[in-house]
């Protein structure tokens, strides 16, 4: 398969539609019949053409171009400029989410040296908090840096992009490593907000806690399970799900995500950003480095119930002792 080729599936994998070849039409501004030249490489894609289907696919001209050696391209989302906006940042990953979803093919690999924030978007006190954190602390927005944190204040549009994010992630396959330390970030930024004084009241930092059980007893449900489960709305998505506990540090957030016969990677930097790279080779790499660690991990899922039942109980007891701390 040719170049341009490879760059047309890429993008009708990016976004499923019933009629590639009319919406190409439409994009491009040619009749249909051009369209399915274009689509097929009888007719060569202009330069304009290649960066109106980079843009409207969000595909990266990078991925079409033959890296050697050590160079790499990456896509990432700028966030430390003035037209930032969280919930732009927010519906491109529910974009992505939906995609995988909706392929049939598709499944993702973790390593979590923190929550996978997907997975904690399922609960509103605890998304509203790291929310919070990353506007406030990580991006220092101005408008934040006068409040505390205040779990009843609502953003409707966000905290519905955040559901749709957590609910998406529920129909892709997945298998995650997580370690004993994989929460430890988020008990340290809420004690820092404790310690600061950055909590608007007492039962803030309570529901903040409770939301962390809820949290992990879903996760500790779905590993016993070894299946994914979102029941809400009248909404039903489920997929496999493969959960090891590791023991050796894993020095950052990585997903490696799996569709359509290509890799893409995805490796986490700047808190909650990630740098993605469509480059085969990376990818392999990041693949090896991640099964090295599988390998010599201990599998959670469906089997191990005493180690199972032992990883959970030692994160409900940090939890216990972060709330014991507060209240006395």
């Amino acid at each position: 398969m040719n170049k341009q080729r490879q760059f047309v599936e890429q993008c009708k994998e990016r976004k499923k539609t019933k009629n590639f070849a009319q919406e190409l039409s439409q994009l491009l501004g040619v009749n249909v019949d051009a369209a399915y030249r274009r689509s097929r490489g009888v007719t060569q894609l202009t330069f304009d053409e290649i960066n109106k289907m980079c843009k409207h696919y969000s595909v990266s001209f990078d991925s079409i171009i033959n890296y050697e050696g050590r160079t790499v391209p990456f896509h990432y989302n700028p966030m430390f400029n003035e037209d930032f906006s969280m919930r732009q940042y927010l519906t491109d990953i529910r974009n992505q989410m939906e995609q995988l979803t909706m392929a049939k093919d598709s499944k993702i690999t973790i390593t979590a040296t923190d929550i996978p924030y997907f997975r904690l978007f399922g609960f509103p006190s605890l998304r509203r908090f790291k929310l919070f954190f990353w506007q406030r602390s990580v991006l220092n927005l101005e408008e934040f840096q006068p409040q505390k944190f205040d779990i009843e204040k609502e953003e409707p549009e966000i905290d519905t992009i955040s559901e749709d994010i957590f609910k998406f992630y529920h129909g892709i396959e997945s298998t995650e490593i997580w370690a004993p330390e994989t929460l430890d970030s988020t008990f340290k930024q809420i004690e820092y907000y404790i310690e600061s004084g950055l909590f608007k009241d007492a039962n803030t930092v309570i529901s903040i806690l409770d939301d962390l059980v809820l949290f992990l007893n879903q996760l500790e449900a779905e590993a016993m399970l070894a299946k994914k489960t979102y029941h809400r709305n009248a909404e039903h998505f489920t997929s496999n799900f493969s959960m090891y506990q590791s023991d050796i540090f894993m020095s950052n957030n990585s997903i490696l995500a799996s569709v359509g016969g290509s890799v893409y990677s995805y490796v986490s930097f700047n808190s909650f950003n990630s740098l993605m790279s469509f480059s085969p080779s990376f990818s392999e790499e990041c693949q090896r480095w991640v099964e090295q660690i599988r390998v010599k991990s201990i599998l959670l899922s469906d089997v191990s119930e005493r180690l199972r039942y032992q990883f959970f109980q030692g994160l409900r007891n940090k939890i216990k002792t972060l709330k014991a701390d507060f209240i006395k």
